[in-house]
């Protein structure tokens, strides 16, 4: 039954990173664009108008301003989905660089069984 829940929360885990990254490049992206308008408007020999791209920048940077709104909106359900989380009994695991490991499990008393030794060739 646990295997179920983590098996049906995983989708969802993978999800919701890929859509607060994929908003954080939509705003990276937006930025790009909007020093791509000015920049050919002062390049040289270009004969931009002064005000040429001025409506669209403005469009963008409402854009933007959505687009954060958006990416706070995400992590708040984040913050619910973890909640969630821990309501269904799925705990957090997260062994890396960095982080201690986790306690070796009780019932275990000797250290050999748990960590890898040298075994002489045969």
């Amino acid at each position: 039954m646990l295997n179920q829940r983590i098996e049906a929360a995983r989708p969802i885990a993978t999800k919701i990173k890929e859509v607060e990254t994929s908003l954080n490049l939509t705003m990276v992206q937006i930025g790009e664009l909007m020093s791509n308008i000015a920049a050919a408007r002062m390049a040289p020999g270009t004969r931009f108008s002064l005000t040429a791209g001025v409506d669209a920048s403005e469009k963008l940077i409402a854009a933007a301003a959505q687009t954060a709104r958006s990416y706070r909106e995400v992590v708040e359900a984040h913050a619910h989905l973890a909640e969630d989380q821990q309501d269904a009994g799925l705990r957090t695991v997260s062994w890396g660089d960095g982080l201690e490991c986790p306690p070796p499990p009780s019932g275990l008393a000797d250290q050999d069984t748990i960590y890898p030794r040298a075994v002489p060739n045969a």
